[in-house]
């Protein structure tokens, strides 16, 4: 296994990466995305902002390398470059949810949880421990 030394590059990218994503809109902006590729008045008018705030967003996730943008004509479209990003950020708040579950802090959790995982079913890798004992 490399050591953290090694993988610092890779740990700032990362970081850089958690910087974009650290802003509810432009976590609901790949949300929205996540099923097909959509123009930027449809996404400001699906996350309820203006052109102008839902374009500086998306500038953000391109520069990142989240999302690709498509011209058709005067239209811009936009979609997600990897779906691995979707699958990362939809394990992150399945186990949000969980963990409020856990708490007893929110009473819809349960719903959340199963809404969040019908519509983006992930794969989860098997812990060491579970291939283990399947060996």
């Amino acid at each position: 296994m490399p050591e953290p030394r090694d993988l610092k590059p890779v740990f700032r990218m990362h970081a850089e990466l958690c910087k974009a994503l650290a802003n509810q809109h432009r976590l609901a902006i790949l949300y929205a995305l996540s099923q097909h590729e959509m123009c930027v008045s449809d996404l400001a008018a699906a996350l309820e902002i203006s052109v102008h705030n839902m374009s500086q967003h998306l500038r953000v996730l391109k520069e990142q390398m989240l999302v690709r943008p498509r011209k058709d004509g005067q239209t811009v479209y936009y979609s997600i470059t990897n779906p691995k990003f979707i699958q990362g950020c939809t394990l992150i708040r399945q186990a949000l949810i969980e963990q409020h579950q856990a708490t007893g802090e929110s009473l819809l959790a349960a719903e959340l949880l199963d809404a969040i995982t019908a519509a983006f079913p992930v794969a989860v890798p098997a812990s060491p421990a579970d291939s283990a004992e399947t060996t």
